[in-house]
């Protein structure tokens, strides 16, 4: 009994960290279970049948924290481009990606996010260079390179669906860094619920309205039982799952340790490919793996904001 109530004490203790844990085995073996759903479903079908299951779960509980929902006209604007560019458009090309090369591959290539957003920023002039940080997006775009090379190999050509799966794969995360500067002062401004829903919302709608000629073209026969877990898990599980313990786990343990734990992600999906999808792991796809992740995490930790001029202080 001692035994269960010490559990139970170092469980509560511990409740970000367990939920970050838990989510993000979920979102690395998500890859597999996209590339697997998608075997039965278009991928633009499976992405809008995803967002709307997960959409009431996020609804339920995100309306009550968001406060009010109401927007001006520039705000809602605004929200209504990035979602449907940043956030419909990034899912689109995300599932492309995965439909044309692996999960390793893809998982790989999305996590250079961090990098690129770091890249832009020091453009921008936001981001304090730092000898690691620079390393960090060197170590990260030779690993990108080797990662092409060591999928496409002899065969390197445009026309090779893992050429284009990656070269989709990395418009995606140069899509996601892109979006991230731009909806920092949407955030700041909305409140990370209130910017959740209708972000969260369009996007839904937006996907949905892309899929409607293929779903007009598909029979009850295209929508087999075996194809509902995959959009479970894909929608509830990874999506709105992710969001709303993500966003607890944030709150949690702050942004360093929160980061920490997107380093896992690509190993688990990478993981996940090889040994349950038998997907092929060349020494060039192996040392580009390692030299992307080694990057990454330099990046997470070496990314600071440039502190003003003293006279603006």
């Amino acid at each position: 009994m001692d035994s269960l109530k010490a559990a139970a004490v170092w469980a509560r203790q511990h409740n970000a960290d367990l939920g970050m844990s838990f989510i993000t085995v979920i979102w690395g073996f998500h890859f597999l279970i996209m590339k697997q759903g998608m075997r039965d479903m278009p991928p633009v079908v499976f992405n809008a049948l995803r967002f709307v299951v997960a959409l009431p779960v996020l609804l339920i509980i995100a309306v009550p924290r968001a406060g009010n929902l109401r927007l001006c006209r520039r705000d809602l604007i605004q929200v209504v481009v990035v979602s449907l560019v940043g956030s419909a458009g990034y899912q689109v090309i995300f599932s492309l990606a995965l439909n044309y090369t692996t999960s390793t591959n893809t998982a790989l290539i999305i996590a250079t996010g961090p990098a690129w957003t770091a890249l832009f920023s020091i453009g921008l002039g936001s981001v304090a260079l730092r000898r690691r940080l620079l390393l960090g997006i060197s170590l990260t775009l030779v690993g990108v390179l080797l990662v092409v090379l060591g999928r496409s190999g002899a065969r390197l050509s445009f026309s090779h669906d893992d050429m284009i799966g990656t070269l989709l794969a990395l418009v995606a995360a140069l899509l996601t860094a892109c979006f991230n500067l731009i909806n920092k002062p949407l955030l700041d401004r909305l409140g990370t619920m209130r910017f959740a829903v209708w972000s969260y919302t369009i996007t839904a709608v937006g996907l949905s309205v892309l899929a409607v000629p293929q779903l007009s073209a598909l029979a009850a026969a295209n929508f087999p039982l075996r194809l509902w877990p995959y959009v479970f898990y894909s929608g509830v599980l990874s999506s709105a799952g992710g969001f709303i313990i993500g966003n607890f786990g944030l709150r949690e343990l702050g942004p360093t340790r929160y980061a920490s734990y997107g380093n896992f992600t690509p190993v688990l999906a990478s993981f996940g490919g090889i040994v349950v999808l038998s997907e092929p792991l060349g020494p060039g796809l192996l040392i580009g793996a390692i030299l992307t992740l080694l990057g990454v995490m330099l990046v997470r930790y070496n990314t600071y904001l440039r502190l003003p001029p003293r006279s603006e202080i």
